[in-house]
């Protein structure tokens, strides 16, 4: 496996300084001693990196996005005093090792299941203070640091310190919340592509592209992408009306559209084609619900103080939609109150002057990480070949070399070279091996890239030289939080194993039957999927696949699924959630057991 090495070049990252590796804390010896790291395990210990300087080997990394240089004005209201309207700040960056780590497996517009199990686990077990994710999970991650960022989950109304159960409750009623979304505009994506392929079916457009006045088909398209509103790529209205063959590239966009819907990826082109999603506009939009769970610019700190007092510790053991229902502020509910206050918040959002949360450093508040899947190498000059042959109307093959393929993560520069040099020194599977640090960047870039996966775009290049393929990589993402030094490591993950859509993805980059059974593989103990699962202080065991994509029936499947541990703070939840223990035999949750 060639693609450490690889990376070192095309990606651009120094690795000649390694810092020192952070150290889980020691096991419990007994009740006494698993109490004490409780009482500490609450998310507020600091980081070794916040309490000293950058060393010299990270003058050009770390320092590039400084947390200096976004400080307060991350929290100002727009109004050019920031000092007199900034909100007290969040206590100081958690370290890995006195946390809980999440890795998020990415799900599409299935994730509401992250946020009903990350919440239940907040009730339980307390604030989850770091987190991994790629694709959807990428967003998830993003949420959550927005979440540790607004300075109203640590400081409450009378400005006091809130108490580890008031914060945690903040916490969780947060990420309940997130259902409550859906009506805002969150899958405008989603909506815009359904729209589009409605459209097409409608307007006849495959046939007259196939008719003998095939630029009819071509004009209608242009007409129907014009109509779709902000979220649409200029790009693709661009290359039809410049294509040199605009039948071709029309035909194989909607080819592409039409199977993308349905996760069907079947052919290489999935990494080549134009998108028709504006994925930098998609970022905005995520980051404007960043931005509102912050409590950045125009918040309504009042209002979310009143929301906290009278929803937050009355939700605790009750899901989204028995948490709206309850009486909220005055006399609205708890749902209709937290909708008045996000649709004020981004009505004053919109208005313009207000920071916004995806141009923050990934890993401002939090260590948390995004994930994509990467070509380096080789991998990248046949890409940018066959991508250019594909604009051309004249497509080649796109075979890269599979050792070419890593899964890359962007982070803190100290904090990725502590995964590389762990996962050197602790893990040999394959997926381990394909580790890319990609370095320091915004959420923008992120969330531009990971969720941009094949049948909706094509590779993107990144900042650090890579080429993002999509964040279906390494799906569990345990192993590198383990390296990073965790406290203790959950896996949100669903029954089932991989297959799918992760899998047709790797074979479609060259993977071998070998290469996928040694990342893939429920029952060969020297899988990454394995190992993963093995290594996972916790497992959350969803069925995100059988919700028939329903937000609230997801979140609720979560929310109640099984946590499977036998971590002795794990089998004692605060509030006594019945659904833990070792003993659950899921297939794709449960080392060793065969799916299908």
């Amino acid at each position: 496996m060639q693609t450490r090495k690889l990376a070192a070049a095309a990606v651009t990252i120094s690795l000649a300084a390694l810092g020192a590796v952070g150290t889980p804390a020691a096991a419990d010896d007994d009740a006494s001693h698993d109490r004490a790291h409780e009482e500490r395990d609450d998310g507020d210990a600091t980081s070794d990196d916040d309490a000293t300087s950058d060393s010299s080997d990270d003058a050009t990394s770390d320092d590039a996005i400084s947390d200096d240089a976004i400080s307060d004005d991350a929290t100002s209201d727009g109004d050019g005093d920031d000092r007199a309207v900034a909100p007290p700040r969040p206590p100081r960056r958690p370290a890995a090792a006195a946390s809980t780590c999440a890795g998020i497996r990415g799900n599409g517009q299935n994730l509401f299941a992250h946020y009903g199990a990350l919440a239940r686990h907040v009730e339980e077990y307390g604030a989850i203070t770091c987190a991994a994710g790629g694709s959807s999970g990428s967003i998830t991650t993003f949420v959550l640091e927005s979440i540790w960022a607004n300075p109203q989950l640590h400081r409450c109304d009378d400005g006091r310190r809130c108490t580890r159960a008031e914060r945690d409750a903040r916490m969780a009623v947060m990420l309940k919340s997130f259902p409550g979304l859906v009506d805002t505009g969150l899958f405008q994506d989603a909506a815009t592509v359904g729209a589009l392929v409605e459209g097409i079916a409608a307007g006849d457009i495959v046939e007259l592209l196939r008719g003998p006045l095939p630029q009819e088909g071509v004009d209608a398209l242009v007409r129907l992408l014009r109509d779709l509103g902000p979220l649409i790529n200029p790009e693709v209205i661009d290359l039809l009306l410049t294509s040199p063959d605009p039948v071709f590239h029309a035909l194989d966009i909607i080819d592409g559209l039409q199977k993308g819907l349905q996760f069907q990826v079947d052919d290489p082109r999935v990494f080549l084609r134009t998108s028709v999603i504006d994925f930098d506009a998609f970022a905005t939009l995520i980051g404007g619900y960043g931005s509102f769970y912050a409590g950045y610019g125009p918040a309504d700190r009042a209002g979310t103080e009143a929301w906290f007092d009278a929803c937050a510790a009355p939700s605790l053991g009750l899901t989204w939609q028995q948490t709206a229902a309850l009486p909220g502020v005055g006399t609205r509910t708890c749902g209709e109150t937290f909708a008045d206050l996000f649709n004020a918040y981004r009505e004053a959002f919109a208005a313009g002057g207000s920071p916004n949360r995806a141009d923050d450093p990934v890993g401002r508040y939090l260590p948390v990480f995004g994930v994509t899947g990467v070509l380096t190498g080789d991998a990248i000059a046949r890409w940018e070949e066959a991508r250019a042959a594909w604009i051309s109307a004249d497509p080649i093959p796109f075979e890269p070399d599979f050792d070419d393929v890593g899964t890359g993560y962007w982070g803190r520069d100290r904090e990725l070279r502590r995964m590389g040099r762990a996962l050197d020194r602790r893990f040999d599977d394959l997926g381990s091996q394909q580790f890319v640090p990609l370095g320091p960047a915004t959420w923008r870039e992120v969330l531009s890239s990971s969720p941009a996966e094949p049948g909706f775009s094509p590779g993107v290049p990144l900042s650090s030289g890579a080429v993002s393929v999509g964040g279906w990589a390494d799906p569990l993402r345990i192993t590198p939080l383990e390296a990073l030094g965790a406290r203790r490591t959950i896996a949100v993950n669903r029954l089932g194993g991989v297959g799918g859509f992760t899998a047709e993805v790797t074979r479609l980059l060259n993977a071998s039957d070998a290469q996928l059974a040694a990342l893939y593989s429920t029952t060969d103990p020297s899988s990454t999927f394995y190992v993963g699962l093995s290594e996972a202080t916790g497992v959350w065991c969803t069925d995100w696949d059988g919700q028939d994509g329903d937000p609230n029936l997801l979140f609720d499947d979560a929310y109640t699924s099984p946590l499977i541990t036998d971590d002795r703070r794990f089998l004692r939840p605060r509030n006594g959630y019945p659904n833990v223990g070792p003993d659950f035999e899921i297939a794709g949750c449960t080392p060793g057991l065969p799916v299908g």
